[in-house]
């Protein structure tokens, strides 16, 4: 099952414009989730969030090497769909309450001969 990519900024207006007004357990999820997001960006990591169809989520903070920029974390989405263990992995901890995912992306080692 491939799952959906959204940027992070989807956090920003999910639950902004609901009615009735969210219960404070909602509110402090929310707010827990949004700082979460936020600690992941300001150590330089790109977020997305992987949304599978059932609606089990996972927000992804990944790292780049030191000397790779990126620009936009959805840069990485056709990596992580060549890499079906890693999803699964990602959906199995989501499944027992682990919702934050870090992925620190490394340059493989080049031997020379």
């Amino acid at each position: 099952m491939t799952p959906i990519f959204l940027p992070h900024q989807a956090l920003d207006v999910v639950g902004a414009l609901r009615e009735p007004l969210p219960s404070s357990a909602e509110i402090k999820g929310r707010q827990r989730l949004l700082t979460l997001r936020d600690q992941a960006i300001s150590a330089g990591a790109q977020v997305l969030i992987v949304l599978w169809q059932n609606l089990e989520w996972t927000l992804l903070a990944v790292q780049p090497p030191p000397d790779v920029v990126i620009h936009d974390a959805r840069q990485v989405i056709p990596n992580l769909l060549r890499n079906p263990e890693a999803l699964l992995q990602m959906r199995q901890r989501s499944r027992q309450g682990s919702h934050l995912q870090w992925l620190t992306l490394a340059r493989p080692v080049t031997t020379q001969h």
